[in-house]
């Protein structure tokens, strides 16, 4: 099975201005595809704050000609299609994608996945903590953090170098062999 990895970024603190996607995917142990854009926010939410700003670079400027997620949501239906999708820190990704879709009115996806910030404490429970950049350092994962396509690609790293460790390269089994639920976004409140 296909596992997709998802990273947004938001222009405040409301979970469905989303202002920027990164997605890879992995097949067979390797990563295979990759997605990203900026995104307009809409106009409801479409503020920029300074902290948000200063995290990840991204300027109301920035986004003025980019697309909609209206726009970019069948790209990101197609990727997600038959697979589990992977997030670090997957309540927050998965917090923007459902907000964002009530916000304009679209269906949520029916997206099972996986945090992979549980998966990392359970693969490397000795790290001082589990945050993206720590577990990149870790693993010698090159990161150019709060960048939404280098924070989905170190993501799905993250599981293709436990996969290797472990030696199983199927998401399901890995999740059942390290007691790790898989949600499913559609059944999440």
């Amino acid at each position: 099975m296909k596992v997709v990895s998802i990273d947004f970024e938001t222009a405040n603190q409301n979970y469905a201005s989303i202002c920027a996607i990164g997605m890879c995917s992995l097949e067979d142990g390797c990563i295979e595809e990759s997605y990203s854009t900026l995104i307009k926010p809409e106009r409801e939410v479409g503020y920029f704050l300074g902290i948000n700003t200063s995290i990840h670079g991204i300027r109301k400027e920035d986004v003025e000609n980019a697309p909609s997620f209206s726009e970019i949501y069948d790209q990101l239906i197609e990727l997600t299609k038959d697979s589990i999708v992977v997030a670090h820190n997957a309540p927050f990704d998965m917090s923007c994608l459902r907000q964002v879709c009530e916000l304009i009115g679209l269906e949520i996806p029916n997206i099972r996945y996986v945090d992979t910030v549980t998966l990392s404490r359970k693969a490397f429970p000795l790290l001082y903590n589990h945050k993206l950049n720590t577990v990149s350092d870790y693993l010698e994962i090159s990161l150019n953090h709060h960048d939404a396509l280098s924070d989905a690609n170190a993501c799905l790293e993250i599981v293709a170098k436990v996969m290797a460790m472990k030696q199983i390269y199927d998401m399901e089994e890995l999740c059942k062999t390290l007691n790790i639920k898989i949600h499913n976004l559609k059944g999440w409140k």
